[in-house]
């Protein structure tokens, strides 16, 4: 990643000097875009081919054109048809069973110009164009050109990881001339630099190691509590190594002037899984609410209307995060892991409505913590290592 290359903190640097005293000096949008667009494709192309920007670019205009077409006409069918066009291409890049579907069918010729494009970015470039095609339908976005857009899709910082921003934010801070609150920003930015480089150059590489494999850890205890404390090592490192990079790419957007929404809130500290969902990842949790789990919710009350309302958010607190886990990996523990919080977000659901009974403040954190920490396993191994660490527990 190019936050573990010194070389590119050094053009970081650089860019944002140029790159403010441009904006200082010259008041064009449109240049200041195409100077943002240039170091946004500098930078990203130390970790990415030049075909596969050259590809998304393309791409990136198809999209960019039908949500400008969707912000003036109520077309549902050109909505459905986009999404399932970036849908399928990221199922396709992603999942070697949709490549073999496909691969025997009639449409096996795209196989080759889509399996060209990398997977890194691909991800959160598929939110930002699902979020831009149904809020150009629901006529949120009021202002829009194809340079911010482009910004928006490639901007270097939240890349890899997010946080996934808002489109009508990233306009308005682009664009924005507030000089007061830029100057405050470069300040936090530094801070949120500095404390990310803590989490993810300080601590993370002395944890990793015990964190990702207990074995580690089985020379000093015995397996069942070799694995205990390695998993309770993988939720610090989880969490300080994911945080550590979004404290990063948020205050490098900020010395840019661009103020990026938050991605974590003391999550450990939740008292319930529902609480939790809204305080780790926070961007990504606001998307699956937004873009999975309410059409679920609608999906499933028209199909259900004489059953209970609990089995309609069962039901859909599943689906949700069935696609949850499949987005984070092709391979089935990541199905596990995703039903394994579809499975506690639906008894909690349960559990509120039929009780109102609550545990104290420390309780409900620790349980909530050991529920999460216990949901790693699935996260952090494969199925075949599963195995053996089934055979620890039992």
């Amino acid at each position: 990643m190019f936050f573990n290359s010194y070389l590119n903190f050094i053009y970081i640097i650089l860019f944002v000097l140029i790159y403010n005293s441009f904006k200082y000096i010259i008041k064009s949008r449109l240049l200041n875009n195409l100077l943002l667009i240039g170091f946004n494709l500098l930078i990203l192309l130390s970790i990415v081919k030049e075909h596969s920007l050259i590809v998304m670019g393309i791409i990136s205009l198809v999209v960019f054109s039908a949500g400008r077409w969707l912000q003036k006409k109520n077309h549902i069918s050109l909505l459905i048809a986009m999404l399932a066009l970036v849908v399928g291409l990221f199922a396709v890049r992603n999942y070697p069973q949709v490549q073999e579907i496909l691969s025997h069918s009639f449409l096996s010729f795209i196989n080759a110009p889509i399996l060209s494009v990398q997977k890194i970015g691909l991800s959160y470039i598929l939110f930002r164009y699902i979020h831009w095609l149904v809020e150009s339908y629901r006529k949120t976005i009021y202002q829009s050109d194809f340079a911010t857009f482009l910004n928006y899709i490639f901007f270097f910082p939240s890349f890899l990881c997010g946080p996934i921003d808002q489109y009508t934010n990233f306009h308005y801070w682009l664009g924005s001339e507030r000089v007061k609150y830029k100057t405050a920003l470069l300040f936090a930015g530094i801070s949120r630099i500095f404390i990310g480089a803590l989490k993810t150059i300080g601590i993370v590489p002395l944890i990793i190691k015990y964190a990702t494999n207990y074995k580690e850890l089985v020379p000093y205890f015995s397996p069942l509590p070799a694995l205990f404390i390695s998993l309770i090592i993988y939720s610090v490192y989880i969490y300080l190594d994911f945080s550590g990079y979004s404290d990063i790419a948020i205050g490098t957007a900020y010395l840019i002037g661009i103020k990026s929404p938050e991605n974590f809130n003391n999550p450990y500290t939740s008292h319930t899984i529902s609480e939790f969902w809204r305080r780790w990842h926070i961007t990504f949790s606001t998307f699956l609410r937004r873009y999975v789990f309410k059409p679920f919710i609608d999906l499933y009350n028209k199909l259900f209307t004489s059953k209970p309302k609990v089995l309609v958010s069962v039901l859909s607190y599943l689906s949700t995060f069935l696609i949850c886990g499949l987005w984070h990996g092709s391979t089935i523990n990541f199905v596990y892991w995703g039903l394994w919080h579809g499975i506690g977000l639906s008894v909690h659901k349960i559990w509120s409505l039929q009780t109102s009974y609550h545990f104290s403040n420390s309780i409900s954190i620790l349980l909530t913590f050991l529920f999460v920490s216990v949901g790693w396993l699935f996260f952090n191994y494969s199925t075949t290592q599963l195995t053996e660490v089934f055979y620890v527990i039992f």
